[in-house]
């Protein structure tokens, strides 16, 4: 069997099915696909599609899959958390949108779920967690593709949700984006390094993190500083397309007030000045990842984050010197 489904994976792959990725549906869980969209020779495309999950009751997604064809920079499930329950108030289909801001009639911006740079990825949380769904949760779907080439093509984004054993749950796990935007100022032809200091609005353990940047950018890293102001190198990368996550074992507390650093270096060889923004061809600087509160620890307020339900959005974490 294993040579058949090998066989027919790279037939496909040689009669050009390169837009329609190959991800085998789950044993226990279910998979779903972004509908369709077109990207236009050298465009480079953020699109958003409100979509209901199919599970009828509660479930816990013990791990996910992503297949994504050749141009893929990012994506992200994001939990609408606004109270419209009529599915024909939100828009058909995937529409144009940076991050899933100011498509919901109700909510400017969305809750973080499930955040990956990786557009082929499988990852499985550690055990005893678990991402929990509720029974026809409402969500959007945010691919981001550019088209390198000289035809439209259609993309072909799907994904799995693997579901947990019963039972096996001992955490919920949220998605976390933290960073800065308002800093990012390139300058023509030249350098920049940037150093935004984000601070934990509550008890958690981080699980999985990861930087976010884009094609400027030549290095980036995540430190956690101590109480002292000693700061320890947690992660690094050069990789500014595909930054690969790490999951720490064990994973890191952060309790309140704790503070995490992400420094972000890019070399700009455009003409002009390069700030933060949703194309490839703009910036950012950002920690993605996954974490789990404290027990009992409910949502907390914070001036660098925006006010959600469930995850953590903050972009608003201040630049620091290094």
């Amino acid at each position: 069997m294993r040579i058949i489904v090998s066989l027919g994976l790279v037939l496909a792959l040689a009669a050009g099915a390169a837009a329609k990725p190959y991800l085998r549906k789950p044993k226990r869980g279910f998979q779903m696909r972004v509908g369709e969209f077109t990207v236009q020779p050298g465009e480079d495309l953020e699109v958003c599609e409100y979509r209901r999950l199919p599970n009828r009751k509660p479930v816990d997604v013990s791990g996910f899959d992503l297949r994504m064809p050749p141009g893929a920079h990012h994506f992200v499930v994001w939990a609408y958390g606004g109270n419209v329950e009529d599915d024909a108030r939100f828009p058909p289909g995937p529409v144009e949108s940076v991050g899933c801001t100011g498509v919901s009639p109700d909510e400017i911006a969305p809750q973080v779920l499930i955040p990956l740079q990786n557009p082929n990825t499988r990852f499985s949380f550690p055990p005893g967690i678990a991402l929990r769904l509720e029974p026809h949760e409402q969500v959007w779907l945010n691919p981001h593709m550019k088209n390198p080439g000289t035809e439209a093509i259609q993309p072909d984004v799907r994904f799995n949700f693997r579901l947990a054993k019963r039972g096996s749950v001992k955490h919920y796990a949220e998605g976390l984006i933290a960073g800065n935007m308002t800093g990012i100022n390139v300058p023509a032809g030249g350098d920049q390094t940037l150093t935004a200091e984000w601070t934990a609005p509550f008890g958690m353990t981080l699980i999985a993190y990861s930087t976010h940047q884009h094609r400027l950018g030549t290095y980036a890293n995540i430190e956690q500083v101590a109480a002292n102001g000693t700061r320890t190198l947690l992660y690094e990368t050069t990789d500014w397309q595909h930054a690969r996550p790490t999951w720490p074992s064990p994973p890191l507390h952060l309790a309140r007030g704790d503070r995490m650093r992400i420094t972000c270096m890019w070399h700009n060889t455009d003409a002009k000045a390069v700030r933060f923004g949703p194309e490839t061809t703009d910036e950012m600087c950002f920690i993605l990842g996954f974490y789990y509160r404290d027990d009992d620890t409910p949502p907390a307020a914070s001036p660098q984050c925006l006010s959600a339900k469930r995850g953590l959005l903050c972009p608003l974490a201040p630049t620091v010197a290094d």
